[in-house]
């Protein structure tokens, strides 16, 4: 028998099968998005993140009805399911014989990290399953925009549990790996010197330059073409195959004269990661530093972030607290009062940044 079903129930299906609850955005929400895109990866992967941001927008088709939004919530859940360890991005990767080179998201295999508090964190995906447990572990699951975790029932070790699921485990130290604290000028200074260092480049197509003398919030505000910009610029540009590629360029009136790739040989951390955190200490360095918000709430304190931060930072303040749903800001923690103290720290001497009152 066929029968004709609204929009509603087609939603609400969907969501039922991915285990998640629709929050007041619905599908452009944030869970409900990172679950869908780590259940389409399981079947992609490995793949460009174009890929599996079309393949989203072509499967949502007739459930939402402003697209460009979609897809630009698609690509911050991809961007977040990399920064949680979910989805794997590798530079230079050629796969069954193809000369492709570019960024790629691969499945990370299943793996998990316990919390100080005995909780674990479920990482990792597979073609299956939504989340590789069985039936009774996986109903135990909380997911909060896009993080899954499990609480321990007393008195179980649920490091050994994991474990013998066949899921690997993850040290804390090691899945929170970060660079070294550096001063701002220091950090530039390096970078200006491998720029200075690189031959003539030519001209660049569709090139972006993140302008930090535009005084606003908003991060894509901030990206602008290269007019008559002169100076040392964080820029952006296009690639054929994955992800836009990111540098480090000398613009004189708006021409390249000179591109320092990012990331740099043998960096551990990807091109938008090196390119977030130095464009970070230039702004520290001409005063205008980017901002954090702190607002006090029941269970805590919420720490607001108004730009995107590095993968190594974002993991750590996922594990330390746990991210919630933003409000006025780009991405919003939930951080224990005991532990916020440690963290502003380490958001100014890692990521330069300074707290706003408002």
């Amino acid at each position: 028998m066929i029968e004709v079903v609204d929009q509603g129930s087609v939603i609400g299906a969907a969501s039922a099968s991915l285990g998640v609850e629709l929050d007041a955005e619905g599908v452009l929400g944030t869970t409900y998005l990172s679950a869908a895109v780590r259940r389409l990866a399981g079947f992609l992967c490995p793949c460009s993140p174009r890929t599996l941001v079309r393949r989203m927008v072509e499967s949502h088709v007739g459930l939402v009805d402003d697209v460009p939004m979609l897809e630009e919530r698609v690509e911050s859940s991809i961007e977040g399911l990399v920064a949680i360890g979910d989805l794997l991005e590798l530079s230079d990767v050629a796969l069954e014989g193809e000369h492709v080179r570019g960024t790629w998201l691969v499945a990370a295999p299943p793996a998990f990290v316990v919390r100080p508090s005995g909780s674990a964190f479920i990482l990792g995906l597979s073609a299956d399953e939504q989340t590789p447990l069985p039936t009774e572990m996986r109903a135990r699951i909380v997911s909060r925009q896009g993080i899954r975790s499990i609480d321990p029932v007393p008195p179980e070790d649920l490091s050994t549990i994991l474990g013998d699921l066949g899921l690997r485990e993850l040290s804390v130290a090691g899945w929170l790996r970060s660079p070294k604290s550096t001063r701002p000028a220091d950090l530039v200074a390096s970078y200006d010197a491998k720029l200075a260092a690189q031959r003539q480049s030519g001209e660049m197509a569709e090139l972006l330059v993140l302008d930090g003398t535009r005084r606003t919030r908003s991060y894509r505000a901030r990206w602008t073409k290269p007019g008559t910009l002169s100076g040392n610029y964080v820029v952006r540009r296009p690639q054929a195959f994955g992800s836009d590629l990111w540098g480090y360029a000398q613009l004189s009136n708006g021409v390249p004269i000179k591109l320092l790739d990012l990331p740099l040989h043998g960096d551990r951390w990807r091109g938008c990661d090196a390119a977030w955190r130095v464009q970070m200490a230039i702004d520290a360095i001409a005063c205008r530093p980017q901002e954090y918000r702190l607002r006090a709430v029941e269970d805590g304190t919420t720490l607001d972030l108004f730009s995107p931060i590095p993968k190594w930072a974002r993991r750590r303040l996922a594990i330390i607290g746990r991210e919630v749903q933003s409000a006025g800001c780009l991405m919003s923690f939930l951080v224990p009062e005991a532990e916020i103290a440690t963290e502003e720290d380490f958001l100014r001497d890692l990521l330069f940044l300074s707290r706003t009152a408002g």
